[in-house]
């Protein structure tokens, strides 16, 4: 084959590959704004003041090797973490962004009157991590703290 005929093959062959690429990163609203919110969290708390978390990221739990998944928003003082247990079930953990083991919070089940999950597989990989879809519902309550609300992601990686 001629050099010539080799360099238009490439050319057409990698001309297509830009449309598969946005130029903003996944999950990025219309034109790169603020990504909407996954839900919302009502935190009343000793630890970390009265707030409302409005979680606009999912990060699975893959990326720090534990089930579950970190729920943040970039403003956010506070991630909520769901983390599956094998052997001691579900629990929610919030705990402070800048400090995450200085200030936290568990919640296990008991200690919650509605605590909803689901968390799937979408079949994808990404970068080596599992995407998940995810749902969270909550309703939990212990000593002086509290967390209600929801969220869900259909693309948690």
């Amino acid at each position: 084959m001629r050099a010539g005929t080799l360099r238009v093959l490439l050319c057409l062959a990698v001309a297509p590959m830009p449309a598969c690429f946005s130029g903003r990163p996944a999950g990025d609203g219309p034109e790169g704004g603020k990504r909407a919110a996954l839900g919302s969290f009502t935190i009343a708390s000793r630890t970390f003041g009265d707030l409302t978390l409005a979680p606009s990221g999912c990060a699975a739990g893959d990326r720090q090797s534990f089930l579950g998944a970190d729920f943040t928003a970039p403003d956010a003082t506070v991630v909520l973490r769901l983390v599956v247990d094998p052997l001691e079930g579900p629990a929610v953990r919030l705990y402070a962004s800048e400090a995450p083991f200085d200030q936290s919070v568990v919640f296990r089940r008991e200690d919650c009157p509605t605590f909803h999950f689901s968390l799937e597989s979408t079949g994808w990989r990404i970068n080596d991590y599992e995407d998940y879809r995810i749902t969270l519902e909550l309703d939990c309550s212990r000593e002086g703290e509290s967390v209600r609300g929801s969220a869900s992601s259909t693309h948690c990686h």
